[in-house]
């Protein structure tokens, strides 16, 4: 049988053959993205932290390079997978929309937004921030949009007490450390040899670590008043703690408040909260990751300028 590769059966090739060639092709790469698509990890809410700055904001040249700049300090733990940051503003369409959007879908971890208030002919008090909350609820249960820092913090070290005693002095219990890792990890695509398993209970403890120290760098700047709460009065004269008050930290590198003084515009960080929103029990053990992003903040914005 004569097989060889002449000039006419090449043409011949080409011309009534490209079409199953292409699609062949085409059909390999479809193949090969379900594959990759298959293997990769997905990450949960818990392991996604969005960090927003709501309209009556702006801002500063670091908000561009946050992400870049929190993973290079490694900010957050092993188990953050996707780390972002956005901006809104409710001036126009796209911009409520979008974060309407992205509070409907459960994203986002906290909030820049602004604590300007202001008071009408009726003596009441409205700001960008009171707008989020519901008012026509009749009890605590109505500021439910974020969570009380104070009652987070408290939830946070009781969650530490489990691995490292009541008063978070003894050293880290690894074996509830590893049931941790492996309740929450277990069946991760990234850990299923015994080995990588190993390596990830490694990372689970030196998460455990981390979030200890930058809880105790937190709890020492609230007892001593570098961080302070944004608090509302409403519902029976009942005061409601909703955001932590920005207004020791230098902040507007990364984000900013103007207002006007006579004739020009100042800007300032006074009137700044950062809220942390209430995803329910979504993020499970990883809700607490804002307080690393917290210590961040001190540790870099928190030195007199």
């Amino acid at each position: 049988m004569d097989a060889r590769i002449t000039k006419q059966r090449l043409a011949n090739m080409l011309t009534y053959d490209w079409l199953k060639i292409l699609g062949t092709i085409a059909l390999a790469a479809v193949v090969f993205c379900v594959f990759f698509m298959m293997i990769a990890t997905r990450a949960t809410v818990g392991q996604t932290y969005y960090i927003y700055v709501y309209s009556g904001l702006t801002v500063g040249g670091d908000f561009n390079g946050l992400k870049d700049d929190l993973k290079n300090k490694s900010v957050f733990s092993y188990d953050i997978l996707d780390l972002g940051s956005e901006s809104f503003n409710n001036s126009g369409v796209y911009g409520s929309t979008a974060f309407s959007a992205r509070r409907s879908a459960g994203e986002g971890r906290v909030m820049f937004v602004s604590d300007d208030r202001t008071t009408d002919e009726n003596g009441k008090e409205f700001s960008t921030l009171l707008s989020f909350i519901d008012n026509e609820g009749t009890s605590a249960e109505s500021f439910a949009l974020f969570l009380d820092p104070q009652v987070f913090l408290n939830d946070c070290e009781k969650y530490l007490q489990k691995f490292f005693g009541e008063n978070l002095s003894g050293e880290l219990n690894r074996e509830q450390a590893r049931s941790t890792f492996m309740e929450r990890n277990g069946k991760d695509k990234r850990f299923r040899s015994a080995a990588k398993k190993e390596a990830g209970v490694k990372q689970e403890e030196a998460r455990l670590e981390k979030l200890k120290k930058d809880f105790l760098t937190v709890r020492e700047a609230v007892d001593t008043e570098s961080l302070g709460f944004v608090k509302y009065t409403g519902f029976g004269e009942k005061e409601h703690v909703i955001g932590f008050s920005m207004e020791s930290l230098h902040l507007t590198k990364l984000v900013y408040y103007t207002e006007k003084d006579e004739d020009r515009e100042v800007v300032t960080n006074s009137k700044i909260a950062l809220c942390i929103f209430n995803n329910k029990e979504r993020e499970g053990d990883l809700k607490y990751e804002t307080v690393n992003f917290l210590a961040y903040l001190l540790e870099k914005y928190g030195a007199v300028e």
